[in-house]
């Protein structure tokens, strides 16, 4: 990474740093789901997501894709959930 930057880079590099914090909100988020220790009530818990989401410009997806839960109940049978 360069170790010199421009006035006009900052704002470039704060909305950066910005979208890589709320991508480490997004994997502990995701973490706790796993584990299913989720501490918000549900539209809460909606709402939470939205806004983090919305800041670290992952895209959502709305629509139930068959052959990955497949694909996870495959995982799962074959022990990827269990606790070593």
């Amino acid at each position: 990474m360069e170790t010199q930057f421009y006035m006009a880079d900052i704002p470039r590099l704060l909305e950066e740093k910005n979208k890589e914090k709320h991508r480490a909100v997004l994997e502990q988020i995701f973490i706790r789901l796993a584990t299913n220790s989720r501490a918000l009530e549900e539209s809460e818990f909606e709402k939470f997501i939205q806004s983090v989401t919305r800041h670290s410009d992952v895209k959502q997806v709305d629509t139930f894709d068959r052959d990955k839960f497949e694909e996870l109940r495959f995982m799962t049978n074959q022990g990827a959930n269990r606790i070593q």
